[in-house]
């Protein structure tokens, strides 16, 4: 059972990870938006971009299309990170005033119902439909737009992979908490924030 624990905690790391590198893309996103908006505040500027070598790699067209590739790489890379950290999207109105053990179950039959099946479809449908882009050549309607389009595809796949170990690593923690011994319990009810649950601990880290 703590190998089963130890597997959990390299999925829940990758996870982080991934998630991490995925939230610096801000980063570039926000210098291509303020140079987007410079450029085209001063035509000047503009005009010296388009009429030199610099067009080939700023043209406005790349610039757009860099926003979205960006922006769509920020959340695919953070789907992981925020089913982690408990930060996506519940209904909790019912589900709140349950026991740990009882959050514990519907969680469970949430993953192995619904979210786990889902994610290996979108997987699979995602990486035919990169793997395709990528025989064909794919690229921009634009013909100065960004190539290799297969590029920005793989990351749906790439990001549901992500999610997939997460969602893993969060089963492999509610079935040890479901059935483990009391020191595997708390060890595994500590690494699920989503029970609400404290370890003694945590209790005397909040109280200090």
């Amino acid at each position: 059972m703590h190998a089963l624990l130890k597997v959990s905690d390299i999925f829940d790391a990758i996870g982080r990870r991934i998630g991490q590198i995925g939230a610096w893309m801000i980063l570039p996103m926000i210098l291509i938006i303020v140079y987007d908006v410079v450029t085209r505040k001063f035509v000047v500027v503009q005009q010296f971009v388009q009429n030199s070598a610099l067009n080939d790699f700023l043209s406005p067209t790349k610039l757009q299309e860099a926003e979205w590739h960006l922006h769509a790489i920020i959340f695919l890379l953070a789907y992981g990170l925020a089913y982690l950290n408990g930060t996506h999207v519940r209904v909790d109105l019912w589900r709140e005033t349950r026991s740990p053990r009882t959050k514990a179950w519907i969680e469970v039959a949430a993953l192995l119902v619904l979210g786990i099946p889902y994610v290996c479809v979108l997987f699979w449908a995602s990486y035919n439909l990169a793997y395709t882009s990528f025989l064909q050549g794919e690229g921009s309607a634009a013909m100065t737009g960004i190539p290799h389009r297969w590029v920005i595809k793989s990351f749906v796949p790439l990001g549901a992979a992500v999610l997939l170990m997460a969602l893993t690593a969060t089963l492999i923690r509610l079935g040890l908490f479901l059935g483990g011994s009391a020191a595997i319990r708390e060890a595994a009810g500590s690494r699920l924030g989503m029970l609400g649950i404290h370890t003694e601990a945590e209790d005397r880290r909040a109280e200090a």
